[in-house]
Parts: C-alpha cells; sequence; structure tokens
C-alpha cells in the first residue's frame, strides 16, 4: 500500500476542502492508499506536519491554497526528504497550480495525477536563509494584497477580489530606491514593485509565456517594475506585462539564481502570497531540484483509459 501523508486546510479559499474530504478520502481508499490526515489549525501547521512524519510516508498530499503548498515544501526542504507532493488545490487565486497545469480540473482528475501524475523537480528558493518560497517573493506595489485582502472577501468574490484590494493601494504606490545585485548583474535606481518567481503566473495575473518557464533550471526570473508615472501609464505597464511585451523604459526582466536586494528604508514583502514583513535586505538563493510535485501525466491518463 503507498503510505500517503494528507495534510488539509479546512480555511484556505472558500472552505472547500471541508466539503470534499469524504470524496478524497474515499478515491485514496480504492487506490490501495494508507492515509494519515492532519488538519492544519494555524499558520506554519504544515511545515510541522511534514517534519514530524514525512519520513514515515512515501508521499505527501497537499489540500489547500499556495501558502500551504508553501510549507509543505519548506517541511520537506528543510528537513531534506525526497518525498513527491501531490497538490490539490484550494485557495482563492491557487497561482501556482495554474503554472502546473493543475487549474481548472475535476476532483477526480486532480486525484488522479496525486496518485499516478508525473514527479516534476521544483527549484525552491531560500528567502535570508531562514525561510523558503515556492514560486513567488515580491516587494513593494500590490504586495500587500494577497495577505491584505480580507478573508470574508475572497470567500464571496474569489481571485477578483485581490484586484479590488489592490486598486485601493493605488494611491499609496510609492518607489523604492533599490541595489540588487542578480549574480553578476548589478543595478540601482527606484523600483515600484520587484518580484523572484518561478512561475508563469502570480498575483493572478499570467506574468510570462506559458512554457517559457522552467520550473528546474536553477534560475528564477525577476521582474522589476519602475515608478509610475500617470495612472494612464499605470494602465500601459500593466497591458504590457500582460501581453508579455515588457518596455525597457518601464519594467526590466532578467533570470538569477543568487539574488541581493538592498534597500535605503524598510519596504513589505510576501513569500507565496503570506506577508514576510518590512525589510532593509534580502539574500536570495536557487537551491536546484530541491523539490518534487506531481503534474499531469498524458501518457499514464491514457494508459488508464
Amino acid at each position: 500500500m503507498t503510505k500517503i501523508l494528507l495534510i488539509i486546510n479546512p480555511v484556505s479559499g472558500r472552505q472547500k476542502a471541508r466539503t470534499i474530504l469524504y470524496r478524497i478520502i474515499d478515491h485514496l481508499c480504492r487506490n490501495n492508499c494508507k492515509i494519515t490526515i492532519f488538519i492544519t489549525k494555524g499558520r506554519g501547521d504544515a511545515t510541522e506536519i511534514v517534519k514530524d512524519h514525512g519520513a514515515e510516508h512515501d508521499k505527501i498530499i497537499c489540500c489547500g491554497g499556495d501558502g500551504t503548498l508553501n510549507e509543505v515544501f519548506t517541511g520537506i526542504v528543510s528537513s531534506g526528504f525526497n518525498l513527491p507532493v501531490g497538490y490539490i488545490p484550494t485557495g482563492t487565486s491557487n497561482d501556482f497550480a495554474r503554472s502546473l497545469g493543475l487549474k481548472n480540473n475535476s476532483l477526480k482528475s486532480t486525484l488522479d495525477i496525486t496518485l499516478h501524475g508525473k514527479e516534476q523537480y521544483l527549484d525552491i528558493g531560500t528567502f535570508n536563509t531562514e525561510k523558503y518560497f515556492s514560486y513567488v517573493t515580491a516587494f513593494g506595489a500590490f504586495s500587500k494584497a494577497a495577505y491584505g485582502t480580507p478573508q470574508w472577501l475572497k470567500n464571496h468574490v474569489g481571485r477578483v477580489s485581490y484586484f479590488f484590494y489592490g486598486l485601493s493601494e493605488l494611491a499609496d504606490i510609492r518607489p523604492y530606491y533599490t541595489k540588487i545585485i542578480a549574480d553578476d548583474i548589478k543595478i540601482e535606481g527606484d523600483f515600484v514593485l520587484g518580484a523572484i518567481s518561478n512561475s508563469t503566473v502570480f498575483g493572478s495575473m499570467p506574468i510570462y509565456p506559458e512554457r517559457s518557464i522552467v520550473l528546474d533550471d536553477g534560475k528564477f526570473e525577476i521582474l522589476l517594475v519602475k515608478p509610475v508615472k500617470s495612472p494612464k501609464n499605470l494602465q500601459d505597464i500593466l497591458q504590457g506585462i500582460l501581453m508579455h511585451e515588457y518596455n525597457e523604459d518601464s519594467v526590466i526582466v532578467l533570470t538569477a539564481s543568487q539574488i541581493t536586494i538592498l534597500f535605503e528604508e524598510k519596504a513589505p514583502w510576501t513569500i507565496d502570497g503570506e506577508y514576510a514583513g518590512e525589510l532593509n535586505s534580502v539574500q536570495i538563493s536557487n537551491i536546484h531540484r530541491s523539490a518534487k510535485v506531481l503534474i499531469p501525466n498524458p501518457q499514464a491518463a491514457s494508459e488508464r483509459t
């Protein structure tokens, strides 16, 4: 029997996990799985569950949002485990799920992927050595939208709630004088937004073209947005990013494995959609192929049919 550690966040998104729990357990049991179930009760619980019980299992299945998935990977990487992770996304935005090809699948299809999916290696990032990120860490404008949007608004409006909450921050957009060392490239100047990512989607926006991001190439993508001059300029910047046409006068895009970011004054940060504090300096490193996630496997699906 496959020994599965099932970690469930019951309050992620619209509390979807509560309504599908029986179907998840039923499907896994019918597929010869021995399941150990843990329900998270607060931030950081998933990491501790993985650390305490990961060694006893063959696979981990995470049912929650991108923040819960980050905690699972944090537990795996910090413990040195070599366990594949199946992901049942039940969060509000599920940005990383979209990059992994797990968005808008039926529950049965998603469960099949957790059991028979293809193992995809991932690069995980360290954030000042003591924290990890799975797909994105960002500073500046809109950084508060993911963690600051009230849960009731997420539950009733969904992904669009981030957009509306982000609009409320427009009046507070301000530049941060930033010094960046990305491998051997040095950049200095004012930026209203900076994002270091390993995903095509973050902030509920498809920032990079599909299939343009290699999840295990040892590099992170860096997006830097220069100060916004007017509402029209902001509109042009957002439209350009959505069209994947990056105007060098407004947006800088590059890749790197080792990144140092310094500010004259503290800037707010997020890690995988969760608040990471206000900091003067951040050191980011790419841990090459340090985790595994299960993604759609067309060959396995055709064989079962």
